[in-house]
């Protein structure tokens, strides 16, 4: 049978048949190394069901490619802020490339400009503003290395270094986001506080699932927690609830759902002693923990549920980087119910919220896609279309 060709705008689907078909593999064998029946593995590549977070590791592993091989790095020339966001992406990782832990810059900065400088970065991720985040890190990070007083430039590092892994990674660059995460860990260990270190673990472990490698994020959890067991430090329990959260979500990933659920329950009596903080800027708290609740039901087959824990959620007050997986995880599952308007709506209010994230993620494309094959075709949703650069059959 002849290759089909690679549509301008692939799908997940898409791009898994012609990693196959670059194979030579028919489809019941490609199905076999992924564990799913061949007639799973026809339905997903013809976008008639939609993959979860976990089953794209599977099948990128049974392709023997990367998760970003499938998922796709989407470029939507239709939003300039993404297109910024893009291109400070690399002169961010050269900047970062080019400051090691050691280096000092001659530049100097002094502990007042980067301490407010510092703040704005992290406000702008906080707002789901990566592209202008962005901008102002590739002056930032030799700003930080430049200041003379060693423990408050690394102090600043931890959660800018966050920063920069949290926007590289939402706009696409993982392997950016690594080296920003790596070099959180490089100054959490400098510093010799077990809850800079933990903050700075979740954020390597971040990285390492959403490649898929859940087994080393899990592990890289499990030793800072069990640092963390007992630490009385200001934000420690905050911090230890937070990698209860990741930890669910790796096992999850490792399909150990008992486990999942233990550390999830673990996570929530954690947040009903502490309440709502805004500690580490995790935005801790029985919301955070419920948030994360919320897409380990959806990413586990359980819309219905997501939806009922989605309804208990006060959102007011969390910052726009929280919400908008909120309302993403909520129009996903609203549209695997087949509430297609409801869908499109939580879509349009994920967008309201944080547009930079909404139109560069790869689950929101999906749902769209979803929503379009179902033969949704609202105006709303149309407009979503063009400014995620998505073309409409």
């Amino acid at each position: 049978m002849p290759r089909r060709p690679i549509p301008a705008d692939p799908s997940i689907g898409d791009r898994i048949r012609a990693r196959r078909q670059l194979r030579g593999w028919s489809i019941r064998y490609a199905a076999s190394r992924a564990g799913i029946s061949h007639t799973s593995w026809s339905r997903i590549e013809r976008g008639q069901q939609r993959t979860d977070r976990y089953m794209v590791v599977d099948l990128a592993a049974a392709l023997e490619c990367s998760v970003v091989d499938l998922t796709g790095q989407a470029y939507t020339p239709a939003d300039r802020q993404l297109d910024a966001a893009r291109i400070d992406a690399e002169r961010v990782w050269r900047m970062m490339m080019d400051t090691p832990m050691g280096k000092r810059p001659a530049a100097a900065a002094t502990v007042e400009q980067v301490r407010r400088e510092a703040a704005l970065v992290r406000s702008l991720y906080g707002r789901c503003d990566y592209a202008g985040a962005l901008r102002r890190l590739v002056d930032l990070v030799p700003a930080m290395h430049s200041l003379t007083d060693r423990r408050t430039a690394l102090t600043e590092m931890v959660p800018v270094y966050g920063v920069a892994m949290g926007s590289l990674l939402n706009v696409n660059y993982p392997a950016h986001a690594w080296l920003a995460a790596e070099r959180c860990a490089e100054a959490a260990g400098l510093l010799d506080d077990p809850v800079a270190v933990g903050v700075a673990t979740a954020n390597r472990a971040r990285v390492s699932a959403w490649s898929g490698a859940y087994g080393p994020a899990r592990a890289l959890c499990d030793t800072a927690g069990a640092d963390l067991a007992g630490c009385a430090a200001d934000g420690a329990l905050d911090v230890l609830g937070f990698l209860h959260l990741a930890r669910a979500h790796h096992l999850a990933g490792l399909r150990d759902r008992a486990s999942a659920e233990d550390h999830l329950a673990e996570a929530a009596r954690i947040a009903a002693h502490t309440g709502e903080t805004e500690s580490w800027d995790l935005a801790w708290g029985p919301r955070n923990v419920a948030l994360w609740r919320m897409a380990y039901q959806l990413d586990t087959g359980r819309p219905e549920e997501a939806m009922e824990t989605a309804a208990g959620v006060e959102l007011t007050g969390l910052p726009a980087v929280r919400q908008v997986y909120f309302w993403l995880d909520l129009s996903r599952a609203a549209e695997a119910v087949g509430r297609d308007r409801e869908a499109t709506r939580m879509l349009l209010a994920a967008e309201r919220v944080g547009p930079q994230h909404a139109r560069s993620s790869a689950s929101a494309r999906e749902t769209v896609r979803s929503l379009l094959r179902s033969g949704a075709t609202s105006p709303e949703l149309r407009g979503l279309c063009e400014r995620m650069s998505l073309t409409i059959q």
